[in-house]
């Protein structure tokens, strides 16, 4: 399964929900589970189907143990955004396996309570779960993708700078190339 990159069409797209169970949903979900396990530079923690084409309002994450979720709803959320800061007060730097190389601060909700479904026994299971701090960005990161929106549409509307990766330095990337995307 092949991730695929900015300027995809498919990354701005609006992914349809999931209707029913099938072989073809078993074996996506199965490869996109493999798919992130296995990427790298950047290693994931988070893979959308949009990401490898496939318009299905589903993702995996992969932090603890992978979770895959499907038809998301985001049903209630914190009233404060905030950045992820590392132990140094800095904020922390999200980026996409969909943008390689490219790294920005993004706000986002504290937490975030999410009903969705899960593939059990090969059937969809509803569920509803609270998810905050680093998992919590995680998911509103994924369920993004399934809106069409990348991180760097929050670096435009609220004028945040965005870093290209050139080895083991950063560079700040012109704003004019985010239009671009």
């Amino acid at each position: 399964m092949e991730i695929i990159q900015i300027p995809h069409p498919s990354l701005r797209k609006t992914a349809h929900p999931v209707q029913g169970v099938d072989k073809k949903l078993i074996s996506f979900v199965a490869e996109l589970e493999k798919t992130l396990k296995n990427a790298r530079n950047p290693q994931g923690v988070g893979l959308a189907a949009p990401q490898v084409d496939k318009l299905w309002r589903l993702f995996t994450i992969r932090l603890d143990k992978p979770l895959t979720i499907i038809n998301p709803v985001i049903t209630k959320h914190a009233k404060k955004q905030t950045f992820h800061e590392q132990e140094d007060g800095a904020p922390s730097l999200e980026g996409c396996l969909s943008m390689p190389k490219l790294w920005g601060p993004v706000p986002r909700w504290e937490w975030v309570e999410l009903e969705f479904e899960e593939l059990r026994n090969n059937k969809l299971v509803k569920r509803s779960k609270k998810f905050s701090d680093i998992e919590g960005r995680v998911i509103q990161h994924e369920y993004d993708h399934l809106e069409g929106i990348l991180f760097t549409d929050y670096s435009l509307e609220y004028d945040l700078p965005v870093y290209q990766e050139q080895g083991k330095r950063f560079r700040e990337v012109d704003p004019e190339f985010l239009e671009l995307i």
